[in-house]
């Protein structure tokens, strides 16, 4: 049987929700009621429920405040149901932020709906290894809501810029960054024939889940499910992350990629469309990254190029700087490699690159640094020496533009 935890500070609505369904049926025990939030969180320490039913404005502590200290104390379970006498969009951003299973109206509230809610979060639970088939399952949860709107978004529905900010701002998404890049995501899994679906949910949604934990480590981002084998991240890029973007999120796709073969033999694709500098360009962004995933013989991180043939000269170069990334790198020396002039090769990567050639470059050599950082007891002055920077406190001082630390802050915290 599963505990589940009442919390409101109106007796009538603790009577009511225990008589409006019957519990045993769904394999659901009662484990107590709370009156307030501190003595609902010594319920929670005491039975650890798998469930909870909470109001939001309660004494002491509200639902939601409970709901975040249960999060940072016990991790994902017990899984919440937010309960309120009042429908505002306020809450619904901050019970999506704290990963609620459902946001119940008190007034609207009947058994089929509660029991909606209440196979959700069983389905959570089961996904949650006692994997998630899916928290987005019935047409009363906030992460359907999240998900029509991103799909309106990439589909370029919104009328105009002004309703599409409107939106936005009652499910408390974020718009405020500097750039977006949306990248189209595919997986595979090699046991997948002969699976059946219900394994496969599991399976996958496992996957999105640990890629989002991993993308939200290094940048704000959003996960927007398509179907069983695709989903969609749309990444939302500070202004430091914007000038050089795209080894950036090669960077963090390539780890990504290695952590979801190790922990679940899942292969994933990733199609990286173009920067957008304002939200409805997230919508070309989106459409770049679906072609970018149809070309053929791509590898796992693609990026989307219009222009195949100057695009090609920029990835040759790229490549050419990946492989030599322990020497002092300058646009003359790679010029004269491909037989073009400087002014050519800098115009390429301007308009094919998003960034500069020196950008790149030390871009590429900040995520090889954060590598050896994390991987192994490397000097900093013998990291400046292998990536060819000419002392160690400028690669220092290039290590903290990009990432906002010392290289020792950086490795301290990480570690």
């Amino acid at each position: 049987m599963l505990k589940l935890l009442m919390a409101d500070d109106e007796p009538l609505v603790l009577v009511g929700l225990q008589s409006m369904l019957n519990w045993g049926d769904h394999g659901i025990e009662i484990c107590g009621t709370a009156r307030n939030g501190g003595q609902a969180m010594e319920l929670i320490e005491k039975y650890r429920p798998d469930i909870v039913i909470t109001d939001i404005r309660m004494p002491i502590a509200s639902g939601l405040e409970l709901m975040l200290d249960s999060r940072e104390k016990f991790g994902r379970i017990p899984l919440f149901i937010i309960l309120t006498s009042v429908e505002e969009y306020q809450h619904v951003r901050q019970a999506m932020s704290g990963q609620a299973v459902d946001y119940l109206v008190k007034l609207e509230l009947t058994p089929d709906i509660l029991a909606q809610s209440i196979t959700k979060a069983k389905d959570i639970l089961h996904g949650l290894g006692r994997t998630t088939r899916g928290e987005a399952s019935g047409q009363h949860g906030m992460q359907s809501l999240y998900d029509s709107f991103f799909t309106g978004l990439f589909s370029g529905q919104f009328e105009n810029e002004e309703h599409l900010r409107q939106q936005s701002r009652q499910l408390g998404i974020d718009f405020s960054h500097e750039a977006y890049v949306v990248c189209y995501c595919r997986l595979d899994s090699p046991s997948a024939d002969g699976a059946n679906t219900e394994h496969l949910m599991n399976l996958y949604a496992s996957t999105t889940r640990m890629t989002k934990e991993t993308i939200a480590q290094y940048m704000a981002c959003h996960i927007t499910s398509v179907d069983l084998r695709h989903f969609v991240v749309t990444f939302c890029l500070s202004r430091q992350q914007a000038e050089s973007h795209e080894p950036l999120l090669r960077d963090v796709l390539q780890q990504t990629i290695r952590l979801i073969k190790n922990y679940f033999n899942v292969d994933m694709a990733c199609a990286v469309g173009t920067k957008a500098d304002a939200p409805p360009e997230i919508s070309n962004s989106y459409a770049a990254a679906r072609k970018a995933m149809t070309d053929q013989n791509r590898p796992p991180v693609h990026f989307y190029q219009a222009d195949r043939k100057k695009s090609h000269i920029v990835e040759l170069v790229k490549e050419y700087i990946r492989q030599n990334l322990d020497k002092q790198l300058t646009l003359t020396q790679a010029a004269d490699v491909f037989g073009y002039s400087p002014k050519y090769i800098s115009l390429l990567f301007a308009k094919h690159a998003d960034h500069s050639f020196v950008e790149y470059i030390n871009a590429e050599k900040i995520a090889r640094a954060k590598e050896m950082l994390l991987t192994g007891n490397v000097k900093i002055y013998e990291i400046s020496d292998r990536l060819g920077f000419e002392s160690a406190f400028y690669f220092s001082k290039v290590f903290k533009k990009h990432t906002g630390y010392s290289p020792r802050d950086f490795a301290q915290k990480n570690r």
